[in-house]
């Protein structure tokens, strides 16, 4: 097992260690969510949760562990891995909205079970985020559901840029949403400098963050990344309006890129 399962065992909510296992979790009408950020200034949001058995979690775990390898790099595993129970809560979030017992099924997954996947750029104005897919709400303002790369070319210091413009997920079936974790950036010269989050509506709510990117890089080598990482995971449930504004100091080409899961029913067929 990689280093996201590991790091998911030693979580007193997901694991029992005394009997090697996965708990399973029961539904609730008010589970207290605190380990993520879901509602501006709150420490803690009661959330509508469905059950989700230990062979769940495990598969959940498990398609974490396997999508977000510590072997492709060590600090986005590490992050997800010590937040992992942000993915396992936006999962029962879900599937009680649509009805309760809408789990959990990875690669297995049929009807209105739920599979994980990295978001991607074409997510970002599709038909789970934007749920009314009105146009211009892709990446950058770009075509609904229609930029398929990260890479924003002229970029200008100091004038802000909506990477993921406001929008408002689905409230119905197909149930989905989105927790992100942090970012990376694939240039050599970072040109980000915060990142402000836009969540139930309310801008300026979520002050901004700076991003303090790390340079892991080494000359002329493409394959390390600056990684940053948030304070705490966001959690984007279904019927909310949010959106992810980011701050240039450096004028040119970004490959900024959002590290987060996204949710969502497979019987929406979306790929």
């Amino acid at each position: 097992m990689g280093q996201v399962y590991r790091l998911s065992k030693k979580n007193k909510n997901l694991y029992n260690p005394a009997i090697e296992s996965f708990f399973s979790l029961p539904s609730d009408e008010k589970l207290a969510v605190s380990s993520a950020l879901m509602n501006p200034g709150k420490p803690s949001v009661n959330q509508a949760v469905a059950s989700m058995t230990g062979d769940e979690l495990n598969s959940l775990i498990l398609k974490l562990d396997m999508t977000f390898q510590s072997d492709v790099s060590t600090p986005i595993a590490d992050m997800v891995g010590e937040e992992s129970e942000s993915v396992v809560n936006l999962i029962r979030i879900l599937g009680h909205a649509a009805g309760g017992n809408s789990v959990f099924g990875g690669i297995l997954a049929s009807g209105q079970q739920f599979d994980i996947w990295p978001l991607r750029p074409k997510d970002v104005g599709g038909p789970f985020l934007n749920g009314a897919l009105a146009a211009a709400l892709g990446l950058y303002g770009g075509v609904s559901a229609g930029v398929f790369t990260w890479t924003q070319p002229g970029v200008v210091a100091g004038v802000l840029q909506h990477i993921i413009p406001q929008q408002t997920t689905s409230g119905q079936a197909p149930f989905g949403g989105l927790v992100i974790f942090g970012a990376i950036e694939k240039t050599y010269t970072p040109k980000i400098e915060s990142i402000s989050l836009i969540l139930q509506n309310q801008i300026g709510a979520v002050p901004f963050q700076p991003v303090a990117m790390t340079m892991k890089r080494t000359f002329g080598d493409d394959n390390d990344l600056s990684v940053f990482r948030l304070e705490k995971p966001v959690i984007i449930i279904n019927n909310e309006n949010f959106g992810v504004d980011i701050m240039p100091n450096v004028s040119g080409t970004t490959n900024f890129e959002l590290v987060a899961v996204m949710a969502g029913q497979v019987q929406s067929k979306i790929f």
